[in-house]
């Protein structure tokens, strides 16, 4: 009997690989980095699955389904920006690298996917748990380059975006506040699509943690002149 228990066990283990189909999924797995018993992190080149969607849902219609501008009557006109800031996009959401290559990515807790506009006045973090930041000076330096100066939780801090040559469509997000700084690579929404996605997805549940990538390798970047 002892012997006929570790065997069960076994057999359901393996048996719970093998629970989903291809069709659970949100989109096509063409190679899978990590599979468990409740799903996998894989990487799809299915540019047209429906999570590219949700990484950049259209501005204006989200604060509306969401009522947000019902309840913060100050951005009713926030994705109607009349402030040029030249070329730089208005609209990002991370980009990541793994074993030299750049992904979006598709969490498995999508409130945890926060893409960001920058109207105005205000930096807004579209996401299930909402915030915007007050938007203090804006500099356009040159055409590939701008700087913010906001309120970030009660702290004035300092947002220097540059736009790259490569990877295509990204900029290098600076940023310093106090005597802290830190830096984060974003991907204009015009150019998501252009990356393959690492997708963290467990179907019917959220999974245990999030994929961890690599860190950003800065000596790859191409600035534009």
């Amino acid at each position: 009997m002892r012997l006929l228990l570790p065997l069960v066990l076994l057999f359901f283990h393996f048996n719970s690989f093998a629970q989903f189909k291809e069709s659970d999924y949100h989109c096509r797995r063409d190679s899978v980095i990590h599979q468990t018993s409740y799903g996998s992190v894989y990487i799809t080149r299915d540019h047209q699955c429906e999570f590219y969607d949700w990484l950049c849902p259209e501005p204006k219609e989200w604060m509306n389904s969401n009522e947000i501008i019902k309840n913060f009557p100050e951005l009713k006109d926030a994705c109607s920006p009349n402030k040029s800031i030249g070329s730089i996009p208005r609209y990002w959401n991370s980009l990541y690298e793994y074993n030299g290559q750049y992904y979006v990515y598709g969490p498995s807790d999508w409130m945890s996917n926060r893409p960001e506009f920058i109207s105005d006045s205000f930096l807004i973090e579209i996401a299930s748990d909402f915030s915007y930041f007050s938007i203090k000076k804006q500099a356009l330096i040159n055409s590939h380059e701008l700087h913010l100066t906001f309120e970030l939780f009660s702290e004035e801090a300092q947002l220097r975006i540059r736009l790259l040559s490569y990877p295509k469509g990204a900029a290098l997000w600076e940023y310093t506040i106090q005597s802290e700084s830190w830096y984060e690579l974003k991907v204009s929404s015009d150019f998501v699509r252009n990356y393959d996605m690492m997708n963290n997805d467990c179907v019917n549940q959220k999974c245990f943690q999030e994929f961890h990538f690599d860190q950003t390798d800065l000596s790859r970047l191409k600035f534009m002149d």
